[in-house]
Order: C-alpha cells, then sequence, then structure tokens
C-alpha cells in the first residue's frame, strides 16, 4: 500500500480568498487571442516578403521613347480607375455597381474600374474594369490592381514592410494587375524614401481627394523608376445632390446620415485618365496603362467642361511638339528633380528641343477648366 500523506487542509476562509483563474478566463483568453495574432503576424512578415532585386539609374541613352507617338488625331476615352461599391460585406450603405456606372456614364465617362476592398466586385459583368484594392491598415497603406484576375487576402492586417509590399505588388502583377500607390498624401501613407525603396508598382496617384502632388512624379522620375502618374477620384460616395434621385431603402439612408455621408459636396467625376481614341475595354486599356499612353486630368470644379488633352510627337531632332485643339493658360515642359525647362504661355502649340541634359521630360498643361499631366519622355538605351 503505498503511503498516503495529506495535504494541508484549509480553513472556509480560506477557501474563500483563495484566488482562483477561472475567474480571470476572458483577459486571459484575450490575451491569448493576442498572442497568437502577434505570432501569426510576425511569421508573415518574415515569410512572405520579397526585396528589392535591382538598383535604379537614371535614364540615359540616344533613343527617345514616347508613349504617345502612336496616338491618333480624333476623340478620346475619359476612364476612371478608382471606385468603391456596396458589394463588401463592410460597406453595405456605399452605392451599388449600377448607380456608379450610370452616373459616370452621364459625366461622358467611357469606363469606370470598381475597386472594392479585397475582392473583385461582380465580376461576371464584362462592361467595366476589374480591380481590387488592398490593404487594411490603420495607415491607408494601400494598393490598387487593376485588370487583376484574381482577389487574394490581405496577410498584414496590421504591419507590412517595405519587403512585404513588395512581395504584394509582385503577386499583383503575376495575377495580370497594373500596380498603382493610391493616396500617397493620405496620413503621409507613403514617404518618398518609402516609395524609392519599394519595387513593382507602376504608377502613384498624383492628383487625389487626399492631395494633389505633381513633383512626386519627378522624385521618382529622377533616379529611373519610369512610374507613370494617376488621376482619380476614388469615389466611397457621391455628392448628396445625386444621392437623393436613387432609390435607396431606408435603411440605407440612415446609415449614411448617422455616418455623415450625407450632405457633402463630393468631388467625383473631377480627377481621371484620358486613354486614346477607342481605348476604352479591359484589354484595351491595360495595354495603355502598360505603355504609360494616357494623360492624368484635374477638373477645376463639377460641370466645367472637359480641358482638351493634346497630341505629343518627338521629331527627328529631338524636338517635343504639342499641339491641342484648346488654348491652355500655360505649357510646362518638366525635368530632372522638378526643373521647370520651359513654360509656353496663352497658346495651344509648343516644342521643346530635348538637351543631352534631359534624362527624361514630362508635359503639364493648364487650362482654362482644369490642369493635365503627361507620362515622361525618357531616354532609353
Amino acid at each position: 500500500m503505498l503511503l498516503h500523506v495529506p495535504g494541508p487542509t484549509l480553513t472556509s476562509e480560506e477557501k474563500l480568498t483563495r484566488p482562483s483563474l477561472w475567474k480571470y478566463r476572458y483577459p486571459l483568453f484575450a490575451l491569448a487571442l493576442l498572442g497568437i495574432l502577434c505570432f501569426y503576424q510576425l511569421a508573415v512578415v518574415l515569410l512572405l516578403r520579397k526585396s528589392q532585386s535591382q538598383q535604379t539609374k537614371p535614364f540615359s541613352g540616344k533613343l527617345i521613347s514616347n508613349p504617345y507617338q502612336n496616338w491618333k488625331v480624333g476623340s478620346r476615352e475619359k476612364i476612371s480607375l478608382h471606385a468603391h461599391s456596396d458589394e463588401v460585406w463592410f460597406t453595405p450603405e456605399r452605392h451599388t455597381i449600377k448607380e456608379i456606372v450610370g452616373e459616370y456614364q452621364k459625366e461622358g465617362f467611357s469606363n469606370i474600374a470598381i475597386t472594392d476592398y479585397g475582392q473583385i466586385s461582380n465580376t461576371e459583368d464584362p462592361n467595366y474594369i476589374r480591380g481590387m484594392e488592398w490593404g487594411q491598415n490603420i495607415k491607408k497603406r494601400h494598393i490598387l490592381a487593376i485588370g487583376i484576375q484574381k482577389a487574394f487576402y490581405d496577410f498584414f492586417p496590421i504591419y507590412a514592410s517595405r519587403e512585404n509590399l513588395n512581395w504584394v505588388m509582385d503577386r499583383m502583377k503575376k495575377l495580370g494587375g497594373y500596380v498603382i500607390l493610391p493616396h500617397p498624401k493620405l496620413f503621409d501613407s507613403y514617404s518618398r524614401e518609402e516609395m524609392l525603396s519599394l519595387e513593382g508598382f507602376q504608377a502613384v496617384e498624383v492628383y487625389s481627394p487626399y492631395g494633389d502632388d505633381t513633383k512626386i512624379l519627378d522624385n521618382l522620375l529622377s533616379v529611373g523608376k519610369n512610374v507613370h502618374c494617376m488621376a482619380s477620384d476614388d469615389l466611397h460616395y457621391f455628392s448628396e445632390s445625386i444621392v437623393k434621385n436613387f432609390d435607396q431603402p431606408f435603411w440605407k439612408d440612415m446609415i449614411q446620415t448617422l455616418g455623415h455621408q450625407r450632405g457633402r459636396k463630393g468631388e467625383s467625376f473631377l480627377r481621371y485618365i484620358v486613354t486614346n481614341s477607342g481605348v476604352k475595354d479591359q484589354d484595351a486599356v491595360l495595354q495603355a496603362l502598360n505603355e504609360g499612353s494616357f494623360y492624368c486630368v484635374k477638373k477645376f470644379f463639377q460641370g466645367a467642361e472637359d480641358p482638351k488633352v493634346p497630341e505629343i510627337h518627338v521629331n527627328a531632332k529631338n524636338q517635343i511638339q504639342v499641339k491641342a485643339e484648346e488654348r491652355y493658360l500655360e505649357i510646362r515642359f518638366i525635368g530632372k528633380l522638378g526643373e521647370v525647362l520651359q513654360i509656353s504661355p496663352d497658346t495651344n502649340i509648343a516644342t521643346y528641343q530635348i538637351q543631352e541634359s534631359d534624362p527624361y521630360v514630362r508635359v503639364e498643361l493648364i487650362a482654362l477648366t482644369g490642369s493635365i499631366v503627361s507620362n515622361a519622355i525618357i531616354r532609353n538605351k
């Protein structure tokens, strides 16, 4: 028979005062979940990453690459590439795709991309461009993918390093996406240093409701990153004058009112890109995006006439020739580090002689009703 040594006998008072872990079960459960989340986040940060594979160098060479060289004379296509609908489960108070597409068509837009968070919305509809916006983090470090074939999960809900962002953009491109950094000035989500160290994005929003800044292009182009401009409404809600005409259910009106989405003036239809005549379906727009064969436009106020984009050609003497149907207040030729190389005022025609010291030249045009930014004409080996 084994020897049994009895434990200490507790009095009834000691039993009442003895601490029990059970009453702390909820805080302990929350602490365990937090620990699992932190472990998960650390694991994906270390595993899903892509280092910068190549160092950029300023553009050089005797050949001049002009993305507008093959533009046809004729009408142009207005395209919107950043809009959010009610298709996502946590944004049911937003507008329907039908409402969004209908309003943009009324404003003369040829096509629109619906870029909901984390998913490709209503993918069976062939009439608009596929897209998605990645990123749920607090700092608003989001990434747009236009034409992407398949959505994927955001593995970095709390934190993503620069190498993680490179991994995300690389995956987007493998899935057929044209990659854009949206609203870099919102909460300073992308600093100059971060954009210089990232690899994989093809455009950056220089015209956005959250901040307009075309100098961002010069920071990138000057070191040899052939990055395009982008202009978008980043549509979340239409103005009150439009929404009041929608046949919305009562609950949606109530949620929009409580969330202070109603009554806004709105900035829809003000920022967009313009492609060549006939370039409006998804495949043609994607080709134009990848070639940089489009302009970025910002209208100064709603209801204004659309500023007319020019034709830009480079002749055999390496002269950039700008010609338009509209007289501009200014035509500016801009070079390395944002230096203004030449200003031609009050004209619809301008010529600039590319110098040996110019690694690239881009054009900005100021019209009566808006401003237009071209993509860069670069030196190429």
